[in-house]
């Protein structure tokens, strides 16, 4: 019996831990492009843990391919898209990771996607 005791408190102490891990965020807003043109359609912003703009050291896997993109000066990086889905992912060394697993991208939309990332604990 104490075991089983034991065993239930280990358990919940496991998830509880589990669900206070820090993990970075991504929100994504759209417009549709009414003129229809085909220029920059992406607009990423990263955003580190002090809230400050990160300028570098970003590596973006899209579908596979890896890109390391090159901010402004306020942490924002403009690319354009293809119509169609994408996996995405963002990395910075000592910081969580942040995934976006489908996005998808249609004609004459413009897409935003604010990076917010957390630092992991040393």
């Amino acid at each position: 019996m104490k075991q089983l005791l034991l065993l239930a408190l280990l358990v919940t102490a496991s998830l509880s831990l589990n669900a206070q891990t820090k993990k970075s965020k991504v929100t994504i807003t759209r417009e549709i492009n009414a003129a229809g043109k085909s220029e920059d359609n992406l607009t990423i912003k990263f955003v580190g843990p002090s809230k400050q703009p990160v300028k570098s050291h970003v590596k973006m896997d899209v579908n596979g391919e890896i890109i390391f993109p090159e901010m402004d000066e306020k942490g924002v990086y403009t690319d354009h898209l293809e119509p169609g889905t994408y996996k995405l992912n963002f990395s910075v060394p000592y910081w969580y990771d942040a995934t976006i697993e489908k996005l998808k991208c249609g004609k004459n939309e413009n897409i935003t996607i604010t990076v917010t990332f957390s630092a992991k604990d040393i």
